[in-house]
């Protein structure tokens, strides 16, 4: 028999509600527990997904005993102490991104998980769709030949609310921590390594965060990324990967791409379709739990190693262009 795996979610927001939702698409599944700051908020989720525990603090629910792993949905500066609060609970945690504030915070997850011997796994949903899937295999088999440019977008206007998630700093906002971060996990993805160069501008606006960054990285042999981010700006929201010998577009929403576009050689190009399951949030939880099944501390996709090289990365960025948050600098 395939054993049942059991999920507690931390944070009711918008997000929480989207994973919610696709574990409703898996089978041998069940969401048995939530945590809010509120008992109202709790019990209002609680009610919509069926879901028989409420806790408030992770603590609580980091000792509920009906929970295997957890999901943290939390706002970004609550990242660490969530996680590691449950992993101290020995729960297994898949942690939204971006994994944490900073690289130092991500070394204490990871080391708290380690210590352990526990499953920990930033939530980088964008891997696990099967187009990514076939992306990561055409650059393996050579379909593009060698890799020399990779261009991603994602640029969206958010109104003006300075104390919202996207703009408060309080709240870790900003476009690097809230989508930049996506970009760079795509030229991670293609190139698995982290650049060796990086050339960043940023905006930083009225609040403190910054709306909107562009980087430039630079790998061996000339190979490069162009990248840009940004919450007040809006843009086409698309990706490209450049080769010797061909290209791989993603034209829409490259984070959730149901579709790619190959030119190989001397091929016309091709449209590739993807049916997509769920609302996409199922593909990184099927593999959270075909890896709690297989005994595994972590996912061979989205290893802790690269979230360590993508947070190194937006360190380097966020040094550049001066941007700390208020809890950094206590």
């Amino acid at each position: 028999m395939i054993k049942k795996i059991r999920w507690g979610i931390v944070g009711t927001g918008r997000i929480a509600h989207h994973f919610a939702i696709g574990l409703g698409a898996l089978e041998n599944t069940e969401i048995t527990a939530v945590l809010s700051r509120t008992k109202a908020a709790a019990e209002k989720f609680a009610e919509e997904f069926g879901i028989s525990g409420k806790h408030i603090g992770s603590e609580s629910l980091a000792s509920d005993k009906n929970v295997d792993v957890v999901y943290i949905a939390t706002p970004n500066p609550m990242h660490k102490d969530d996680t590691i609060n449950c992993l101290k609970g020995g729960k297994a945690v898949l942690c939204e991104k971006p994994f944490a504030m900073n690289c130092k915070e991500t070394m204490q997850m990871i080391l708290c998980a380690r210590k352990r011997g526990l499953f920990l796994m930033e939530a980088m949903w964008m891997y696990f769709f099967p187009a990514m899937a076939k992306v990561r295999q055409l650059l393996a088999d050579g379909a593009i030949g060698e890799v020399r440019l990779v261009q991603a977008n994602f640029c969206f206007r958010k109104e003006w609310q300075p104390q919202g998630a996207k703009l408060n700093p309080a709240l870790g906002g900003g476009a690097l921590l809230d989508v930049g971060v996506y970009d760079i996990a795509f030229a991670q993805m293609v190139y698995d390594k982290a650049p060796l160069r990086i050339s960043s501008m940023a905006h930083i606006g009225k609040t403190g965060v910054d709306e909107q960054s562009s980087m430039i990285f630079g790998y061996g042999g000339g190979a490069m990324a162009v990248l840009t981010c940004a919450v007040r700006t809006e843009t086409l929201f698309e990706a490209a990967i450049y080769g010797t010998d061909g290209y791989i577009k993603i034209p829409h929403k490259f984070l959730q791409p149901d579709r790619i576009i190959v030119k190989a050689g001397q091929k016309k190009e091709k449209e590739i379709k993807f049916k997509r399951l769920g609302n996409g949030y199922n593909y990184e939880a099927a593999e959270v739990m075909r890896c709690l099944r297989r005994g595994e501390v972590e996912c061979p996709i989205m290893p802790l190693d690269t979230s360590i090289a993508i947070m190194k990365t937006m360190d380097r960025i966020r040094q550049q262009g001066g941007l700390v948050y208020p809890m950094e600098k206590k």
